[in-house]
């Protein structure tokens, strides 16, 4: 079996609608816990110093994260799904917490992981990032684009489509190489960041990020939330050594307090177990090839 798993097109969007369908309701029961920062970004807070950010575009929610550190510092993990939101994170970030020196992780090559690197950049912001990831923005990355357009070409709104349309995928500025079990430790003020690839998985490039004084993993897209009994969207994913990913994760991290998915509520230690269930009973039901 290939590294990556590519499965055919139409597969690849009727698993995305499957999961978009399942989970319309979702959307409006996250938002009623959340705190609107504009019509698309809510957030609400998972410690004392930590807010999960959610950006709704065009519906289907996407979760970044806020830390703010001693020392007027803050990290973002992840970005919203483009610049736009970046631009108006950033700005609510400022009035929120004032001047702070901001750096953010990135843990994939996906727009749900690095829409707004650009505008990151732009505010000179360093951005850290798998070597693995900027490869994958240059050779897949207009490809991620197609897909991203023609999944938003019916929708009313033409809002979308524009903005998908000047969407630049741009990669992390500081990058590092990382082998399968490797792991990067990036200390930021009083807080230790374990940048960890455990493997390919959601996509070959997905990481996670462990905060060690809050106990704290924000897991991204390789982590399923409780309320989806799907693997998502899987062009890109490797099925067969995602659940063995997980399981490394697992045994890296056997005590996590908090664990932040992609998409959808955050949880605790379960929804590794939940995710590594989700794939098995995938690959038990789908062929292999």
């Amino acid at each position: 079996m290939d590294f990556l798993l590519f499965k055919p097109i139409v597969l690849a969007f009727f698993c995305l609608n499957i999961t978009t369908q399942l989970a319309i309701a979702q959307p409006d029961i996250q938002k009623a816990r959340q705190t609107p920062i504009n019509a698309e970004l809510y957030y609400n807070l998972v410690t004392d110093n930590a807010y999960m950010i959610t950006h709704y575009f065009p519906n289907w929610g996407g979760n970044s994260m806020l830390i703010t550190l001693e020392k007027i510092e803050a990290v973002l993990i992840d970005t919203p799904y483009d610049g736009i939101a970046t631009k108006a994170l950033l700005d609510w970030i400022r009035k929120t917490f004032g001047e702070l020196k901001l750096h953010a992780i990135v843990t994939g090559f996906h727009q749900d992981n690095l829409g707004g690197n650009e505008v990151l950049i732009e505010n000179e912001i360093p951005v850290y990032g798998l070597q693995l990831t900027t490869q994958l923005v240059k050779s897949k990355g207009e490809e991620f684009k197609q897909v991203l357009l023609e999944s938003v070409k019916n929708n009313d709104k033409e809002e979308y489509y524009r903005r998908y349309s000047n969407l630049n995928l741009i990669p992390p500025n500081r990058t590092f190489d990382l082998e399968k079990g490797e792991s990067k430790v990036i200390e930021i003020s009083n807080e230790k960041f374990e940048f960890f690839y455990p493997g390919e998985s959601h996509t070959v490039d997905n990481s996670v990020v462990y905060m060690h004084n809050s106990r704290v993993l924000f897991g991204g897209c390789m982590i399923r939330a409780l309320s989806d009994n799907r693997p998502g969207y899987i062009k890109y994913a490797n099925m067969k050594e995602w659940p063995l990913s997980i399981e490394l994760v697992m045994k890296h991290y056997p005590n996590p307090k908090i664990i932040i998915p992609g998409h959808g509520f955050e949880g605790d230690f379960q929804l590794l177990q939940h995710t590594v269930d989700i794939l098995y009973e995938w690959n038990s039901t789908n062929e292999m090839e």
